[in-house]
């Protein structure tokens, strides 16, 4: 793991959630050069419903966190097994850290957003959750 020497007690916390959640071994952080972090979770299952059926989670923990929501996310390039396209909210695109690797795009943001409950292992578990259920 790479942090950056400057944190907040926030997103200290945020990283201790995460660690714990998915694993300090699955759990890359670089800072991302403006008092925030980018996060990368790898070989998460996103189910049958996908190929392949495991994949890395990345997004960004701004240096506003807990005052900014957690959004997007991405992962790797996944098609679905039915055949069917992706949905308005997914999008291709190229993410930080990834550049020769496609990504996808998830836009799930939070409406009506609660510090306390939209936490990013919060966020990230829903966003896992909604792929799944795709």
């Amino acid at each position: 793991m790479t942090t950056h020497p400057v944190t907040t007690a926030p997103i200290d916390t945020a990283f201790a959630e995460i660690r714990a959640h998915f694993g300090a071994d699955a759990v890359t952080v670089t800072a991302d050069g403006s008092g925030g972090f980018y996060v990368v979770i790898d070989d998460l299952p996103v189910g049958p419903a996908h190929t392949p059926a495991r994949t890395w989670l990345g997004f960004q923990i701004s240096a506003a966190y807990p005052d900014a929501d957690i959004y997007p996310h991405y992962t790797g390039t996944l098609s679905r097994t039915d055949g069917q396209p992706h949905g308005q909210a997914i999008q291709h695109v190229t993410w930080q850290g990834r550049p020769n690797e496609p990504a996808l795009q998830i836009s799930r943001r939070s409406n009506h957003r609660d510090p306390t409950v939209d936490t990013p292992v919060n966020k990230a578990v829903r966003i896992l959750a909604w792929l799944t259920a795709q």
